[in-house]
C-alpha cells in the first residue's frame, strides 16, 4: 500500500429537513492502491461517504482530502452510481466515448472496445441503453467508469441489480480490472456494499458503519485479500463472516427506525443471508 490518498478529518454532515445528521464524526485514511469495502446498514450514510470523496458535497464540519487537497467533481475519481446515469441518446460505446473527449479518436475507440471487451458487452457496441437490461446498462456504467481510468474508483452498490451469475463475474472483473490503472499503478478503490461476502471478497480492509448517524462501529482487515484462491471456504473468511453478519444484525435489531426493529429472537436466530 502506498501512502494515504483520501483523508477524513472529523468529518459530519446532515441535510435540512431530514433527520438529524447522516454522518458524525468520521476519521479515517485510504492507502493509495487499497481497495476499501464500506458495510452498514440501509440509511447508514454510505453513498453520501462516496459523495464527499467525489467532490459532489462538502462536509458540514472536518474536512475531505484527495490527494492532499478538498475533492473537485471529475479530477480524480470516477463513480459507478446505483443508478445507471447512462446517456440515452447515445450508443453503449458512445456513452463510454463521452468521458474520454482529450482522446484521440483511434486511442479512444481502442480503450473504448477494451473495456466493452472485459464486461462481456462487444456485440451491444451500437446498442442504446432502452435496448440493453437493467444488468447490462449497469455494466456498461461500470465499464464507462473503468474506461476513464481514474486514480480513485467509487463504486455505490455497483452489482446490486446483476443476477447471481453475473454478479460473481462481475467481483472478479473487480478484482482484476481496478487494481491497476493505464500506468501500471494500484488502483485506489472505495466500494459500498450490503453484502457482507461481496465485502470480504473485495475488500483489503472494511469499514463497518452503524446506523444513521453513521459512524465508524468496526474497522476490519481482510486477512485473505487479493489471493488467487476463493477464499470462502477457509476459516478466516467464515469467522469474519459470521463476525459481521452478527454485528450488521444488531444493529437492524436494535434501530428503532428499522423496519425489523424489535422483531426479537426469531430474526436474531436466523442463519446469516446476504443483502
Amino acid at each position: 500500500m502506498g501512502a494515504a490518498q483520501i483523508t477524513f478529518a472529523n468529518v459530519s454532515l446532515g441535510f435540512a429537513g431530514r433527520d438529524g445528521l447522516v454522518l458524525d464524526d468520521l476519521s479515517f485514511a485510504v492507502a493509495e492502491g487499497e481497495v476499501l469495502v464500506i458495510l452498514g446498514p440501509s440509511g447508514c450514510g454510505k453513498t453520501t461517504l462516496l459523495r464527499l470523496i467525489a467532490g459532489l458535497v462538502a462536509p458540514a464540519t472536518g474536512a475531505v482530502l484527495v490527494e492532499g487537497r478538498p475533492p473537485v467533481a471529475g479530477a480524480v475519481s470516477a463513480t459507478v452510481f446505483q443508478n445507471f446515469r447512462l446517456l440515452p441518446w447515445k450508443t453503449v460505446a458512445g456513452n463510454l466515448a463521452f468521458v474520454l473527449p482529450d482522446l484521440a479518436a483511434p486511442e479512444r475507440e481502442a480503450r473504448v472496445a477494451h473495456y466493452l471487451d472485459r464486461v462481456g458487452l462487444t456485440r451491444f457496441a451500437d446498442s442504446y441503453p432502452r435496448a440493453l437490461s437493467g444488468g447490462m446498462q449497469q455494466r456498461v456504467a461500470f465499464a464507462r467508469a473503468l474506461c476513464a481510468e481514474p486514480a480513485v474508483l467509487l463504486m455505490d452498490e455497483p452489482f446490486a441489480s446483476l443476477d447471481a451469475q453475473t454478479r460473481e463475474l462481475m467481483q472478479g472483473e473487480v478484482m482484476a480490472l481496478s487494481r491497476t490503472t493505464g500506468e501500471g499503478a494500484r488502483r485506489t478503490v472505495v466500494f459500498v456494499t450490503h453484502s457482507v461476502d461481496e465485502a470480504l471478497l473485495l475488500g483489503d480492509r472494511i469499514l463497518l458503519m452503524s446506523p444513521r448517524p453513521g459512524r465508524i462501529a468496526a474497522e476490519i482487515p481482510v486477512p485473505f485479500a487479493r489471493q488467487s484462491a476463493d477464499p470462502r471456504a477457509l476459516p478466516d473468511f467464515i469467522s469474519l463472516r459470521e463476525r459481521l453478519w452478527g454485528a450488521l444484525r444488531e444493529m437492524v435489531l436494535n434501530d428503532p427506525r428499522s423496519d425489523f426493529y424489535g422483531r426479537g429472537q426469531s430474526l436474531a436466530a436466523d442463519s446469516p443471508q446476504d443483502g
